[in-house]
């Protein structure tokens, strides 16, 4: 029977429902909620991969056309035009034009005679196009024997979802059942069927290191380093956390570190650093926009409607009139939008700890660790400090993308997310209340600062 272990679920909602319905963020202990995934480092195209050998060797010698190769490249450029509205964003960030690296990658092809094998093809147009992006947007291309394991990550919670949950990603999960993708990633039957009662569970951490906790100055200064925001490791963290917090609760400051966080579960911020240390609650808003492309619609109807008539309503000029940064280049682009509004409420009757509490952040932080900056920002939950964070926080689970001849799967964020100021968060990510001081890192700078 297969191992069924899942210490990092995918992101499902990134308070899309709970917003929409006026839900509060609150600890269920007894619920599943599907959780992002951990970052995946974009330099897969630097360097060289990994690959299960005896399975690659296989079905990389494909003898496909050169026809082939070439109406998947190009099948995978159209479609990213319709539907990942990132290019403009890529561009003017990094200076990267990804369809002039199309039209090269295109022409390439057209030429050489070393291409004809899958191996090949995907490296190429990971290295030569997709990958230049570096995963901005969260574009990414699922090749090796590594990102099979991390596929198969993604294919579990979709099946989860679609045997015992809410089914929302039922098209997700059908846009991998091909005989391609199944060949080009070892995938049976077993991977696609209805969990077993024993497969159903989620099974968490026994044990976490996930939480490190130092006390600067005995009576006044308290230090906390978040390594991610994983789920798995959620229930054990809540105890550490809640500990701690009532072990240093009369103390002047707290400083909580996560500059080498990349991400994971959306609500584990909200939920045990926000909620038990609040009186009040607290509001922090963003837009998110999409393009009208037909894989879009394909794959969200069944979890926000059809767009226009689930979550996403058409774009009109008194929306765009609120948000004086949106980026003229890219509002042609939007056709939809969704304004979410969330709400995180005490989860105790008293704050915990009554002190200033700075947060600090660097350019790693991304995804929901992005998201935590963010909202901190908004609220005024605690000082940010350090470096301009990595951004793209704000969104939900990435689209996948199956080229038809290779089966080769690519994933891309549809969420063009937005502050409350029409800022993309990718492309201009949250920037601290204070930077860094001269030859000082972040908590250097918190203490000189406190004194």
């Amino acid at each position: 029977m297969k191992k069924y272990i899942v210490l990092i679920i995918i992101a499902t909602i990134i308070l899309l429902f709970s917003t929409a319905c006026g839900s509060r963020y609150e600890y269920v202990e007894d619920e599943l909620y599907f959780v992002e995934e951990v970052h995946y480092e974009a330099q897969h195209y630097e360097a060289a991969q990994h690959y299960e050998t005896s399975h690659y060797e296989d079905v990389f010698s494909s003898g496909r056309t050169r026809q082939e190769y070439l109406d998947d490249l190009d099948f995978l450029y159209n479609s990213l035009v319709k539907n990942f509205p990132f290019f403009g964003v890529i561009y003017r960030g990094m200076g990267i034009d990804m369809h002039s690296y199309y039209l090269e990658k295109r022409e390439r092809l057209e030429t050489i005679d070393d291409i004809l094998c899958d191996l090949s093809f995907a490296m190429q147009v990971n290295g030569q196009f997709l990958g230049r992006a570096r995963e901005w947007g969260h574009l990414h291309m699922f090749i090796d024997g590594s990102h099979t394991s991390f596929l198969r990550l993604h294919l579990e919670a979709f099946n989860y979802d679609v045997h015992n949950g809410d089914g929302i990603f039922v098209n997700f999960l059908a846009e991998l059942d091909n005989p391609a993708t199944r060949a080009l990633h070892n995938l049976s039957d077993e991977h696609f069927a209805a969990p077993t009662p024993t497969e159903q569970s989620v099974i968490y951490a026994t044990h976490s290191n996930n939480i490190e906790t130092e006390i600067l100055e005995e009576g006044r200064i308290a230090y906390l380093n978040i390594h991610s925001m994983d789920f798995a490791t959620m229930h054990i963290d809540e105890v550490t956390l809640l500990d701690f917090f009532h072990e240093v609760a009369d103390y002047e400051h707290l400083i909580i570190d996560i500059r080498q966080n990349v991400g994971g579960y959306n609500r584990f911020f909200p939920n045990l650093i926000i909620a038990p240390n609040i009186s009040e609650s607290l509001e922090w808003e963003y837009y998110l926009f999409l393009m009208g492309g037909e894989h879009n619609n394909h794959m969200l109807t069944p979890w926000m409607g059809a767009l226009g008539e689930g979550y996403f309503q058409q774009v009109d000029y008194a929306v765009i009139a609120q948000l004086p940064y949106l980026s003229q280049e890219d509002i042609p682009l939007l056709d939809y939008y969704f304004h979410a509004v969330n709400t995180i409420y005490p989860s105790l009757q008293s704050p915990i700890f009554g002190g200033k509490i700075w947060l600090l952040v660097s350019e790693w932080v991304f995804s929901s660790s992005e998201q935590a900056a963010i909202m901190t920002q908004q609220t005024g939950f605690a000082t940010l400090v350090g470096q301009t964070t990595g951004g793209d926080g704000l969104g939900f689970q990435p689209i996948v993308l199956t080229l038809p001849n290779t089966g080769i799967v690519v994933r891309y964020s549809a969420a063009y997310g937005v502050d409350n100021l029409g800022r993309n968060n990718q492309e201009f990510a949250t920037t601290p209340c204070i930077y860094n001081m001269p030859d000082k890192d972040a908590l250097q700078t918190v203490l000189y600062l406190i004194g």
